[in-house]
């Protein structure tokens, strides 16, 4: 159970994990040995495309709103979803469509209306990427660690990681609809990603147990019956779940 067998996609090698933490050093090996091996034949693209391409019998991404050509995104070894700035907003422009089919009662209950006001808050902003180009809007200073961890730690692309995510999901708490804004969407995983606080030093104030608490509950429940998205929760800038849900990706077959 759990063992996994890379195949070199030029030769007969091969290299066994036989469980889920050897799969990293596994495949590791694989990229060293078609980087010295076949060198030539890598074509001037990175093992871990090459590999991917071989595995899933691609020559290339494609954009899900245009079919366009997509970059390869070497931090999370898969191909981005979304080819350029204007497929970004028409993908959100879909969601806000999708919205808009489904009414609002009010403007509270709109969630156009509370990403602005989200965005208005003191803690909120842009964070500046160490491309020294791309912005990404984040709503408190969890937020804004985790887009520093994405772009100093694991090199992330920044066009691969949309915040606030586009997506909104609803859910009904005492007979009144309410909706969901994940933090942020990242493409090339088709990953959603929410950022709270609290796991270490949990509001104790009544209405926080009695209400949100509960509320929170409803969502990750929305969250875990929706087929569609990846998801996942970092709790108190803990990123070693999220760390280890990018390994799991990366190196399941």
């Amino acid at each position: 159970m759990g063992r996994t067998i890379y195949n070199c996609p030029f030769c007969d090698q091969r290299y066994l994990a036989n469980n889920k933490e050897e799969q990293p050093h596994a495949k590791k090996i694989l990229y060293s040995h078609m980087e010295n091996k076949h060198h030539t034949q890598l074509g001037g693209l990175s093992p871990a495309q090459v590999y991917f391409n071989y595995k899933y019998n691609k020559t290339c991404g494609r954009c899900i709103m245009c079919g366009s050509k997509t970059k390869w995104n070497e931090a999370t070894e898969r191909y981005e979803r979304l080819c350029s700035e204007k497929c970004k907003k028409a993908y959100r422009e879909e969601f806000k469509k999708r919205m808009k089919a489904a009414g609002k009662e009010n403007q509270m209950n709109d969630p156009e209306h509370q990403k602005k006001m989200l965005a208005n808050r003191k803690i909120s902003g842009e964070y500046l990427w160490s491309d020294k180009k791309t912005k990404t809007p984040y709503t408190g200073s969890y937020e804004r660690e985790f887009l520093e961890f994405l772009d100093y730690t694991l090199e992330m692309n920044p066009t691969d990681v949309l915040g606030p995510a586009p997506q909104i999901f609803y859910y009904n708490y005492e007979g009144k609809k309410h909706f969901y804004i994940p933090d942020f969407y990242i493409t090339s995983l088709n990953l959603l990603v929410e950022i709270k606080d609290g796991k270490s030093n949990p509001n104790m104030h009544h209405k926080i147990q009695d209400v949100d608490k509960k509320k929170e509950a409803l969502k990750d429940k929305v969250m875990e019956n929706q087929k569609t998205y990846n998801y996942i929760k970092v709790m108190d800038k803990d990123y070693s779940d999220f760390l280890n849900y990018l390994i799991e990706l990366k190196y399941k077959e």
